[in-house]
């Protein structure tokens, strides 16, 4: 048998926490053992590099930038300097791994492959998440915390909300409605729920995956996010998981998915040819308990990219 295909990886740290009103996801990435990440890469065969933090929490004072409206200018920076250097990687032919963050992080994530591959609308998502994120900015107030930019991404990446988020890169849409699916959802607003419905992004909410099984409902996301696109990612909000196995979150809540019933099913992702990228958001360390969540990253990065034994 030949061996799997080897290909490189390159690690980016989205350090920002201008998203929402809890700046703790900022210090998410240096608080990983990232070396122990770079050894469990090296030992699946992968190449990889720590590109390390992009010095988003640097851009301002959080007592001075306390309102959402304040926080525009900084989170607009970080997310054209995180876009920037998922193009350049994935223009080096190497797959990004972005580590957050809040899931602002998403936009400039995906704004930066679908620009690097020219991939407008025709790039697929498979997005795991406690909550539907498609508030746009004048819905937002109705939303937990205050309905900052954090809830906006799923918008904004389809074409919808402030200019600034939609334009990053280029004023081209992103990704289609219906190349995106949301898996695990079950805290979110009236009016989230009518956008996704609206706009045809197809969602299973976590009584849906609870019914059908994970297996299941990711053989669909993983066949609307392939199904005549150039490629597709997944993005992980680590409030996706049931709160036991994942504390150290930004915006928790008191049920999720379990780990054991998704990683099995992820399991060599990365192999996948049209599998261009991860990222991985919402790490706030400082409500994590024993380490739970910074492994639960390990094994999650670990099982994406795992040699098949197929």
């Amino acid at each position: 048998m030949l061996d799997e295909p080897y290909f490189e990886t390159e690690i980016i740290g989205y350090d920002c926490g201008w998203g929402c009103k809890d700046y703790g996801c900022e210090d998410g990435p240096e608080s990983l053992e990232i070396e122990k990440i770079l050894l469990a890469l090296e030992h699946l065969n992968i190449g990889s590099k720590w590109r390390g933090s992009l010095g988003i929490k640097l851009l301002g004072r959080h007592d001075a930038i306390d309102s959402k409206e304040k926080s525009l200018p900084p989170l607009l920076e970080g997310l054209r300097r995180l876009s920037t250097h998922v193009k350049h990687a994935v223009e080096n032919n190497k797959k990004p791994i972005v580590i957050g963050g809040d899931h602002t992080c998403a936009i400039g994530t995906w704004s930066g492959m679908v620009s690097a591959l020219n991939a407008n609308s025709k790039f697929g998502l498979i997005w795991l998440d406690a909550h539907l994120d498609a508030h746009t900015n004048e819905t937002s107030k109705t939303g937990k915390w205050g309905g900052w930019w954090h809830g906006q991404p799923v918008a904004a990446l389809t074409g919808y909300g402030i200019s600034e988020l939609k334009t990053i890169c280029d004023s081209k849409k992103k990704i289609s409605p219906k190349h995106v699916t949301i898996i695990g959802a079950h805290s979110f607003e009236k009016a989230e729920k009518d956008f996704v419905k609206k706009h045809g992004i197809k969602v299973y909410y976590l009584e849906d995956v609870k019914k059908k099984g994970f297996e299941a409902v990711y053989k669909d996301a993983l066949k609307r996010a392939t199904e005549g696109t150039k490629g597709f990612g997944v993005s992980i909000d680590l409030d996706c998981f049931n709160p036991k196995e994942a504390p150290g979150v930004g915006t928790p809540e008191k049920i999720g998915l379990k780990s054991s019933e998704v990683l099995p099913v992820l399991k060599s992702l990365a192999h996948n040819p049209l599998f261009k990228g991860l990222e991985i958001a919402e790490f706030n360390p400082h409500n994590d308990k024993d380490n739970k969540t910074k492994q639960l990253i390990k094994n999650i990065i670990e099982t994406i990219f795992s040699k098949s034994t197929k």
